[in-house]
């Protein structure tokens, strides 16, 4: 696994800097404030080091698996995030969004088991709010003690998901292949079009597909 990579800041833009080190040019996903913050400062043609997390994208298809490389300036900040996106649902472009708070104002809404300020978080629904207290309460409590008090997202930005994408992304972590993913999405909100969250989409897809399945083994 790449946990650090160290270069010239060749490029940025809204969700990822492009590094360069010894020719070869590395993508890195970054959260959009970050990337904000390291273009307004001047950063493009410095050197840099980003703490790395390696994840791995879905393609169209099952057999189209492509490396990522999300990185983050502070070794503090990449080990909250890879505790965080341990809860299942909180998948990494997810994660990614939802930092519009200062990670210790996150940490102490999970050690304070403060589910409504979890949940003012972009793509967390109260079921999801709820697993990361449970997954997570008692394990955050050395973040909440940090100092660092910018959030690492920019609230309302350009790339936020809709509920259809965050629910998509699930169902792609769920090893389904987009194709697949999109037709159950759309069934779902063929036949129940007042669905207005993730989660509810999940699990009428859930219901759905239960219904579905006597039929095939029948065929």
């Amino acid at each position: 696994m790449i946990s650090r990579i160290r270069g010239k800041l060749a490029e940025i833009n809204e969700d990822s800097a492009l590094v360069e080190n010894g020719g070869v040019f590395y993508e890195v996903k970054v959260p959009s404030a970050l990337a904000e913050r390291l273009k307004e400062s001047g950063k493009v043609g410095q050197p840099i080091t980003f703490e790395t997390i390696n994840f791995i994208e879905a393609g169209e298809r099952k057999t189209y698996l492509y490396p990522r490389l999300v990185g983050f300036t502070d070794p503090i900040a990449r080990e909250f995030f890879l505790l965080f996106t341990q809860v299942q649902g909180m998948g990494v472009k997810k994660a990614l969004r939802s930092l519009i708070i200062p990670i210790k104002d996150i940490a102490a809404a999970i050690e304070n088991r403060d589910s409504t300020k979890l949940c003012s978080l972009p793509g967390v629904g109260g079921r999801l709010a709820d697993k990361i207290i449970a997954q997570l309460h008692g394990k955050t409590a050395k973040f909440a003690l940090s100092r660092e008090d910018e959030a690492l997202a920019k609230s309302g930005n350009k790339v936020s998901a809709s509920f259809e994408e965050e629910a998509l992304e699930v169902l792609l972590q769920l090893q389904y292949n987009q194709s697949e993913a999109r037709r159950m999405i759309d069934s779902a909100l063929s036949v129940k079009a007042d669905i207005s969250s993730s989660e509810e989409l999940i699990s009428f897809i859930f219901k759905n597909e239960m219904k579905s399945e006597p039929l095939r083994k029948g065929a």
